[in-house]
């Protein structure tokens, strides 16, 4: 067999492989999303200004600009709650709510480990 023809199976082989899975495709997470791999809930650093700001701009309001916890998923920052009692803000374009909603039961949490136990 010469390169060429050789070279030609491997396409087909690939193609007929590709195709075959495109028939099976993955099971998506409910509502179509794709599923996350790692969410974390933190404090909000120095270095987080830029990201907050852009994340602001999405949101059409305005960056925190004293503490505050970020939702990050798979590394990107996508929802902040100032702890001051200001707007929190979130990427409309993921599930800021329910991110929103986790910072808030965080930020209790975080609360009640401060305050005295009567």
């Amino acid at each position: 067999m010469m390169p060429s023809q050789i070279t030609n199976l491997a396409v087909r082989s690939k193609r007929g492989d590709l195709l075959r899975s495109a028939q099976h495709p993955r099971a998506a997470a409910p509502g179509g999303d794709t599923p996350v791999t790692k969410l974390t809930l933190r404090y909000a650093v120095a270095a987080d200004r830029d990201h907050l700001r852009a994340l602001a701009e999405l949101d059409s309001s305005l960056a925190p600009s004293g503490t505050a916890l970020v939702a990050e998923i798979d590394g990107r920052l996508r929802a902040a709650l100032p702890l001051d009692g200001g707007r929190p803000i979130a990427d409309p374009f993921h599930r800021g709510a329910e991110l929103i909603e986790l910072l808030r039961m965080r930020a209790a949490q975080l609360v009640s480990r401060t305050e005295p136990a009567r």
